[in-house]
């Protein structure tokens, strides 16, 4: 997934047409809102500019300003983000988010998901967006590394608790704990333990396709806390190159800070979590880190052939860059 910065010519617009979606939410330019303002000034736009004295923006102006068709896309996901900021977005903002997308001529799946949103059309809202999302990516690869769809299925029983154990799948697991405590492998096994997370394998465990996320957690350093989460799901999403980029990252925003729970399991839910502290700014940090990556690990990456290595030599082959250090955007 792209980030980038557009520069003082775009910059002032683009804010203003963002104000301007996040004045029209149901709240107002409540405090979740602001934090995401300040968060793209900050490491977006790189503007210090006074929401409060800023001037709306019609469509076509927009566009006038905009003619880098990667620009307008991050731009439009960005204010549909912002939607989302402590609920459902409202009938206005998603108004002004089709006004945006057609001038800029950006087509953009997740608009129309959140529109069922708006709508209160919760079914199709959930059906939209598992269809779009990185389930499909973790459905993908549990097939590469399981051997077929009959082993798939089973991972998916299992996970929910029908199925019988496979014995031999959890104790490959378990037997990285006996790995140096400096390996990926150990630190993964210390992760799960940390978080009670079964393993693939046991009844409640992910299915193998899926666990490139909890490395995810290992490699970035984010908890499994809701504010880790929304972080690890920003960085899983800055990495993936797969139609389903925007949708990793929207599904934590959608649950953690929106209050719509689209796991299959409960969620602890609080409306406008991404305004509290530094949320909004660590999230988008997180993105752009997982975006400077040299390797997407939804894409035939094999946690297998890592897990012996020490961690920071697997940071440094994958391009992790350190959890405080700001990466160099290309």
């Amino acid at each position: 997934m792209d980030f980038l910065r557009p520069g003082p010519e775009l910059a002032p617009h683009a804010l203003r047409a963002m104000t301007m979606v996040t004045r029209a939410a149901t709240s107002g330019l409540a405090r979740p809102q602001r934090a995401m303002l300040d968060a793209a000034q900050t490491l977006v736009l790189e503007t210090n500019l006074d929401i409060e004295t800023l001037s709306p923006i019609e469509s076509e102006e927009l566009a006038s300003h905009c003619d880098d068709p990667v620009q307008a896309k991050q731009l439009i996901r960005m204010m549909i983000t912002m939607s989302l900021a402590d609920g459902p977005p409202s009938q206005e903002q998603i108004g002004l988010l089709n006004s945006f997308a057609a001038a800029l001529r950006v087509s953009e799946p997740a608009l129309k998901v959140i529109g069922h949103l708006a709508k209160n059309r919760l079914l199709l809202f959930r059906l939209a967006f598992v269809r779009r999302s990185h389930l499909r990516i973790y459905m993908r690869n549990s097939y590469r590394l399981l051997g077929g769809v009959v082993p798939v299925i089973k991972a998916i029983l299992r996970f929910r608790g029908v199925i019988r154990e496979d014995s031999a799948l959890a104790a490959r697991f378990h037997a990285l704990e006996d790995l140096p405590e400096s390996t990926l492998g150990h630190q993964f096994f210390r992760h799960c333990q940390k978080a009670s997370l079964p393993f693939s394998g046991e009844k409640g465990g992910f299915p193998a396709g899926a666990l490139y996320h909890d490395f995810t957690h290992v490699l970035a350093g984010y908890d499994t806390t809701p504010e880790g989460e929304m972080k690890a799901a920003a960085f899983q999403a800055g990495f993936t190159q797969h139609d389903a980029d925007f949708f990793t990252a929207l599904f934590a925003i959608v649950i953690h800070t929106a209050g719509i729970n689209l796991a299959p399991f409960p969620m602890p839910i609080l409306l406008g979590r991404i305004g509290q502290g530094t949320l909004a700014v660590d999230v988008l940090r997180a993105l752009e880190r997982g975006a400077s990556m040299k390797v997407d690990l939804g894409n035939d990456w094999n946690f297998w052939d890592y897990v012996e290595l020490p961690i920071d030599e697997v940071r440094d082959r994958l391009g992790v860059s350190p959890l405080n250090e700001i990466p160099v955007s290309s």
